[in-house]
Order: structure tokens, then sequence, then C-alpha cells
């Protein structure tokens, strides 16, 4: 499917062999019941339950987090060991994702993914577990490994069940609570674990305390499994009473990441503001301490700010985004708030008590922008059977950049202080800024703009 064969499905114009056409005919000739396949009740079934299962990913990726302290003390490691817990889901991501991807849009489908993908995650939370109930912390790394081999396949597997359902006509209201539920998991994963630890003290031993709530998380998880295979089989029910063609799987060739034109490779780029984001909100609470004079839990409170309104926000401003379109022109803005952070901070005078406040405001508006308006452009660039290579490609890049930007920001930290810093983070976002506006530019002057197109509500007056 090319860029032209996408238009009907962004524009407005007719096009019998879309998707979506092809179910509201298969509607029309019969009753349309709160059952039905294409109704809203079973649509919105379906979203909530794999956002659950993402929810879920998410906190066992994330779910060290809340047990800081008590890994810490009961396993008798230090802190860089502790980091260790969250390197290896990291760093293997940026093969895995890509590998990944490919083998679910050319070999496995959605369905079977989802289900092996949730099974690796099973296996990664008992491994981690019975490392935690042994005390040794070589097999919870491996726990943690695997772990991170599955909830870092998940979010691609999510955007091809939604352009399956949904096409590309909604897929940004998808994504966008499908976002909400990504941020809801580390949420829950930074309050849950340390309050069922505490909630076993019946157990004497603390490492079966340890062991137990690592236990509790593989129980969620099989409860996830179980939400998967509903998902799989209401999935396959929707394909049977809408007639529609099941996907087409081809053999993986070296040549598959050649078909991703220059459009798609410098979208992805702009996966980097993930990255100055979360690398920033890793060392923003000193930062706001040393420099703003500010407590620790006034730094800890101004530098949660930056995810505070995007539960809650982000799916509200994705309908207003699937609403209007031009998702590039909205990305533009919420990168400019995000540029307009860094430049105050960087300019701004120390011991301005008041700055941290109001930049972490505006670095929430800006997150939430561009995770309504970005999270879906490469969806709209690539073909319906990329989708899951596309986001493969998107999650290597953000586990990449942000590896190299955490290495880099200790370093300029350490050796030239926070004004440095601040300068590199000004510019990269600068120069993100300027591949969004090339994009912008590209897209203008194509046939057919994709990712700058108008949204539902235009086409439903036309």
């Amino acid at each position: 499917m090319t860029l032209e064969s996408e238009q009907p499905l962004l524009s407005g114009h007719t096009d019998s062999s879309s998707a979506e056409e092809e179910a509201d005919a298969i509607d029309k000739s019969r009753p349309v019941t709160c059952c039905h396949p294409n109704h809203w009740p079973y649509l919105t079934t379906l979203l909530l339950l794999i956002c659950y299962v993402q929810a879920l990913c998410n906190y066992c990726n994330d779910s060290p987090g809340g047990l800081e302290d008590t890994i810490i003390k009961v396993m008798g490691i230090d802190t860089t060991q502790y980091n260790l817990l969250f390197l290896v889901t990291t760093w293997p991501s940026i093969f895995v994702s890509v590998i990944g991807g490919v083998i679910a849009d050319r070999i496995l489908g959605p369905r079977s993914s989802s289900i092996i993908i949730l099974f690796i995650v099973l296996v990664g939370q008992l491994v981690w577990s019975a490392g935690s109930f042994l005390n040794y912390f070589w097999v919870v790394l491996i726990g943690r490994f695997i772990i991170g081999m599955g909830a870092t396949l998940f979010p691609s597997i999510c955007i091809m069940y939604f352009v399956s359902w949904m096409g590309k006509k909604y897929l940004t209201l998808a994504v966008a609570i499908c976002g909400t539920a990504a941020r809801l998991g580390p949420a829950v994963a930074l309050a849950l674990p340390q309050f069922i630890y505490q909630q076993l003290y019946y157990f004497t031993d603390p490492l079966y305390r340890l062991g137990a709530t690592v236990l509790v998380g593989a129980g969620l998880v099989l409860i996830g499994l179980m939400a998967t295979i509903i998902v799989v089989f209401m999935d396959k029910y929707r394909e049977k009473v809408l007639q529609k063609k099941k996907m087409e799987m081809s053999k993986i060739e070296c040549s598959d990441l050649k078909q991703f034109d220059g459009l798609f490779w410098l979208a992805s780029s702009i996966t980097l503001y993930y990255s100055i984001v979360f690398s920033f909100t890793g060392i923003g609470q000193v930062f706001y301490v040393q420099k703003y004079g500010l407590s620790l839990e006034e730094g800890s409170i101004t530098n949660s700010f930056v995810f505070g309104a995007t539960i809650l926000a982000t799916p509200v401003l994705g309908y207003i985004v699937n609403g209007i379109g031009y998702h590039m022109l909205w990305t533009m803005v919420g990168l400019t708030a995000g540029l307009l952070v860094h430049v105050v901070l960087l300019v701004s005078i120390p011991g301005l008590h008041y700055m941290p406040y109001v930049t972490g405001m505006l670095y929430s508006v800006s997150y939430t922008i561009v995770a309504a308006a970005y999270g879906v452009v490469p969806g709209l660039i690539v073909e319906e059977n990329q989708i899951a290579t596309a986001y493969g490609i998107i999650n290597s890049f953000l586990s990449l950049f942000w590896g190299l930007l955490s290495i880099v920001s200790g370093f300029i930290i350490d050796n030239n202080g926070y004004f440095m810093l601040e300068i590199m983070n000004t510019s990269l976002l600068f120069l993100i800024l300027m591949i969004s506006v090339l994009v912008l530019m590209i897209d203008l002057v194509s046939v057919r703009p994709v990712v700058n197109a108008p949204g539902t509500w235009k086409r439903e007056v036309q």
C-alpha cells in the first residue's frame, strides 16, 4: 500500500478497498447491536483489555523502582548493581524491538505475538521471583532481561491491533488512550510493590517477603495473559463476522528496512525528544535543589510535574487531535514548548523558587501534546503490514538515545556542571524542532499529505 492508497483513510476520499468502508458496507447489511464487532461497546472492550495488558507490562518493567531501598538492603547490593535491574531491560531493547517487530509483521501477526509476549513476561517475572527467594542476584538479572524482551515489544503489537480494529481514522485516539495506560503502569509500580511487601509482614525472612512480592506481579501477569487470550478470540471473531481478509505474511528479508522512505526516518528521529525528557527527569530533582534552592521534597514534586497532566489530559487531547488533524503542527507546538522550558532553565537566575513550578507545568503541557500528536505519526506514514517493524524501530531509537543521553548527561554534570547540560538539551531540542519543520515541508509538497492531513471532524463536515 503506497501513500496514494492511504489517502482515502486520511482525507475522506472514497475508496471501496479501504478497511473502514468494507466494514461500513457490511454493517449496513445487518442489524447493529451492542455485541456487533464493529459497534463501539465491542471495540471499547477490546481497547480497555489491551490497555490493561500494556499497563501491566510497564508495571513489571518498572516495578524495581518501587522496591529500590528494599532490594538494596535485603539482597545486599549497592546502587550500581541496583541500576543493572534497569540497564538489562533497556539496552537489549535496542535490538529486540526491531527484530521482534519484523517477526510480528512477517511471521506471527498480532494475535500470536501478544500471547508469546505475555508468556515471556510471565516467565521473566517467575525467574525474578526465584532469584529473590534464593538471593541469587544473577538470576534476578536474567529474569529482568527476559521481562525487558517482552515488555519492550508490546507497544508495537498494540498499534497493530489498533490499525486492524479502527483503521487510521481513529488511530490517534486509540494511541492516546493506550499512552495513558502506559503511564499508569509505572506510576502504580512506584507505590504498589512496597505496599505489598509491607503487607507480607508474616514472612519472617525478608528474602521470602521480597520473592513473594515479585510473585504477586507474576499473578497479575497471569491475569493479563488471560485477558490477552480473550482479546485474541474477540479479534478472531471480529475478523470472521466482518469477513476481513487476514493480513498476508511474508518471509523476512534483509531489504525490509529499506522499504521505509526518508520521511519515516526523519520522523523517527523526533523520538529523541522523549529521551531528553526522560533523562532530564532522572536528574531534575537534584538540578532544582542546587540551582533554585528547593528542598528535596519540593524538587521531587516539581520534577514529577512533567508527567502530572499526562494521565488525564492525553486521552482528551488525543480526541481533539484525532478530530482536528494536522498532527505535525501539533507536534511542533509541543516541541516549541519543550524548547522554551530548557531556554528558561538555561538563562533564569538561580534562587527563583517559583521557576521550577512554572517550567514543570509548561513541560507537562509540552509532553502531553507531543505524546498525543506524535505517537501516531509513524503509523500514518508506513503501510499496515509494516506497523510493528516501524514502531520497533521507534522503540529502539528511544532506548538508544535514552541510554546514551543518560551517560553523556552524567559525564557533563560531573565535569562541566548543569549549565553545559542545559546548553546541550536546548541545542538538541532546537535540532528536533528543525527536523519536525523539515518533515512538515516534505509532507506538504507531497502529492497526498499524511502527517498534516485534516482530522475526522473536518472530513465528516465535507
